[in-house]
């Protein structure tokens, strides 16, 4: 008897769950139209600023969808405080979308301030930043992740007393990658940290350029995110001021929501005018090349 009641309740509740079912149809409108701009400064290196329009949340995305996307004609200027430089639209093929707008008047310099305007159908969308001091590292090593097959870098250096620090971190593998390429989550801070020496472990990012294909991992290969011995790796540790940090940490988290219809919404940061989408960043960074040798290598 207890048997038979059993079944007829779970008969009963799936009528009921199936009866409650219901076809959904999401008829979002399409947003307001808005620039979204991505550009950034940092010592030793030209200025440079991508520009598209933004997109519906459902539109698909691909290799033709952004470059279709793309501004091509805007008036994009970066003034130093002393010279003025009209950024030229520049094939860039190792990034997607593949054209950016690049400088050639200055460089960044450590301390420098940066403004950027930019002049599109009869708006002005403008933003300042500053280039702040590098942290230096002390020391990069490797440790494996499974024994002598592929491993993580570990970044060591020192947080400086003054607290309001943050960072970015990037690596760029030499015959992997085209560009600095950064992990899932690139980000640090000193709240808990201020002063203190630091220790940071570091994964490979995707190349956006190259083909997804070489990050599918098949069983017995090295995942894509891991360092291999032997390797030679470009690291490059960035300081950036709050309102870059708060940009990209939102970017970041809104990146790992992506798919999961219950994950909290995220609202994008920005620190560009007019009610664009973006950020303008003055990258401090410091830059060291390792080769990933016995010499390196730490057991934890």
């Amino acid at each position: 008897m207890k048997t038979t009641l059993k079944i007829l309740l779970s008969i009963i509740y799936i009528a009921t769950i199936t009866s409650c079912e219901k076809d959904i149809t999401l008829n979002l409108p399409n947003p307001e139209q808005k620039l979204v701009i991505e550009g950034a400064i940092e010592n030793g290196e030209y200025p440079y600023v991508i520009i598209t329009k933004n997109q519906a949340y459902f539109a698909p995305v691909d290799t033709n969808t952004l470059i279709n996307m793309m501004v091509t004609d805007a008036l994009v200027t970066v003034s130093n405080g002393n010279i003025t430089d009209t950024l030229k639209f520049t094939p860039y093929l190792f990034t997607i979308p593949p054209y950016r707008y690049v400088g050639s008047k200055f460089k960044g310099e450590i301390g420098g301030t940066y403004k950027l305007k930019i002049e599109f159908e009869s708006k002005i969308y403008e933003s300042i930043t500053t280039i702040p001091e590098i942290v230096p590292l002390d020391s990069i090593k490797f440790t494996y992740q499974k024994p002598d097959t592929f491993g993580i870098l570990w970044a060591y250096g020192q947080d400086p007393p003054e607290l309001g620090n943050y960072y970015r971190i990037f690596t760029k593998t030499i015959g992997k990658d085209y560009v600095f390429v950064h992990p899932s989550y690139s980000l640090g801070d000193d709240k808990l940290a201020n002063g203190k020496y630091i220790e940071d472990g570091i994964i490979r990012g995707k190349d956006p350029a190259r083909p997804q294909e070489e990050y599918e991992t098949n069983d017995g290969e090295p995942p894509y995110w891991s360092f291999l011995k032997g390797e030679t790796v470009i690291v490059k540790f960035c300081t950036m001021d709050v309102e870059s940090y708060e940009f990209w940490k939102s970017a970041e988290q809104q990146a790992s929501n992506n798919g999961n219809p219950f994950a909290a919404p995220t609202t994008i940061k920005t620190n560009i005018s007019n009610n664009a989408l973006g950020i303008w960043t003055g990258y401090g960074a410091y830059i060291d090349t390792i080769t990933i040798t016995d010499d390196i290598i730490i057991d934890f």
